[in-house]
Order: C-alpha cells, then sequence, then structure tokens
C-alpha cells in the first residue's frame, strides 16, 4: 500500500527535528525521490497529485530514456518525482532512425591511420 502525502510529511518533520537538534552542523543537500513508476495503475494519478502538491517552481524534464521527472531544487533540497513516460502517454508515431548523406570528410589513407 502507498503511503499518503501525510504519512510522508510526518516522517520528514521527524527527519526536520532531528536536523535542528544541530542547524549549523555541515551536511550534503538533501534528495526526495518519489518514484511513481511502479505503483501499477496508480501510478499517473500519484505523479499528478504530486504535480500539484510539491513545493514551486518546478522543472520538467523529459530524458533519453523516456523518464518524465517534475525537479524542485534549493541549495539545500532537490526533490523529483518522476515517471516513465508510457505510464502517462500514449505512443502515436514510434521513433524512426536517422538516414543520413555524407560527403566524405577523410581519405580511405586517413581513417586507416586511426587503426
Amino acid at each position: 500500500m502507498n503511503p499518503t502525502a501525510g504519512q510522508v510529511a510526518i516522517e520528514l518533520r521527524r527527519l526536520a527535528d532531528a536536523l535542528d537538534k544541530e542547524p549549523d552542523a555541515p551536511t550534503a543537500r538533501a534528495s526526495i525521490f518519489f518514484p511513481c513508476y511502479y505503483l501499477g495503475a496508480e501510478s499517473k494519478n500519484i505523479f499528478l497529485h504530486l504535480a500539484h502538491i510539491l513545493p514551486r517552481p518546478l522543472t520538467k524534464e523529459i530524458t533519453e530514456a523516456d523518464v518524465i521527472s517534475l525537479i524542485y531544487e534549493s541549495s539545500a533540497l532537490r526533490i523529483n518525482a518522476y515517471i516513465d513516460r508510457n505510464k502517462v502517454c500514449t505512443l502515436k508515431e514510434p521513433a524512426k532512425s536517422a538516414v543520413w548523406e555524407c560527403e566524405p570528410l577523410l581519405s580511405e589513407a586517413d581513417e586507416a591511420a586511426f587503426q
């Protein structure tokens, strides 16, 4: 069963309380991930809810691996909610391989020298 936003908030408050015990202690920038790709039929709805409730501003990125990420970043924290594109989109036309036509840039002797 997936946690609720309230349950996550409770745990984050526990973390905040622990960090506040030594607020001047050096630390690394924290990262929080919300992976929404394995949540079954609820994946899309959970991702959309996160899109509405995460802090602003958000940046949207789509990777070459077809993962959609919503990212919040500050100097102390990075939050990334992500989902596979195929969970929220319908593929209308498969990608096509590029077809290139190039005039030779190097002679055969030049290319042989690469060996």
